[in-house]
């Protein structure tokens, strides 16, 4: 019964974990396909959208230092996971909400870009035996990686049904449900 119970719990870990990740793969892929565009129908132009989306890769690097030098405190994985889908939920909502703080909002989601691929390494090691974590990652990869792959023409669809509001707060939303499924995430792990 207990050894049930116990692969039940695992099972639970390994959908929520490949949930999170398939979800953040989708609002990445998405958001980076279509930002000049979703940037210019907020009324920005070419040039200043191109150097706004430049903020996003030195946000990414500047959270994965950050990371590595909070990481050495050893907190549990869990942790940055659940500040990696944060900081994506708030970019997201903040880019959907402020035409004043895209900037913010484009450091906050590649802050939280940045971190999520440390955590995406580092919690099924420990989520799981590590003498599986191969086939493992391979297994939570592979619905994130289809996602990815749609995503873009899936933006192009909202897109054209309804312009830059439609994807924003489909993407808005898509994060809020990652949130959701992250602190599920936590409060399993830490029962």
């Amino acid at each position: 019964m207990r050894q049930a119970s116990a692969t039940g719990r695992e099972r639970t870990r390994f959908i929520l974990l490949a949930s999170i990740q398939t979800v953040a793969a989708l609002i990445a892929s998405m958001l980076s396909v279509h930002l000049l565009t979703l940037l210019q129908l907020r009324g920005v132009s070419l040039a200043v959208a191109v150097g706004l989306g430049a903020l996003v890769g030195p946000s990414q690097v500047g959270a994965r230092a950050a990371e590595m030098l909070i990481g050495r405190n050893r907190h549990h994985p869990i942790w940055t996971m659940l500040a990696s889908v944060s900081l994506l939920a708030t970019g997201v909502w903040l880019l959907l909400a402020s035409r004043s703080a895209i900037a913010l909002a484009l450091i906050l989601y590649g802050a939280g870009n940045g971190i999520h691929t440390i955590a995406r390494g580092a919690l099924p090691l420990v989520l799981f035996d590590p003498q599986r974590y191969a086939a493992l990652m391979g297994k939570l990869a592979t619905p994130s990686l289809i996602v990815q792959a749609a995503a873009p023409s899936i933006g192009a669809l909202l897109l054209g049904a309804g312009g830059g509001n439609l994807v924003l707060t489909t993407l808005a939303l898509a994060a809020t449900l990652n949130l959701g499924l992250c602190v599920c995430l936590v409060a399993l792990v830490r029962r």
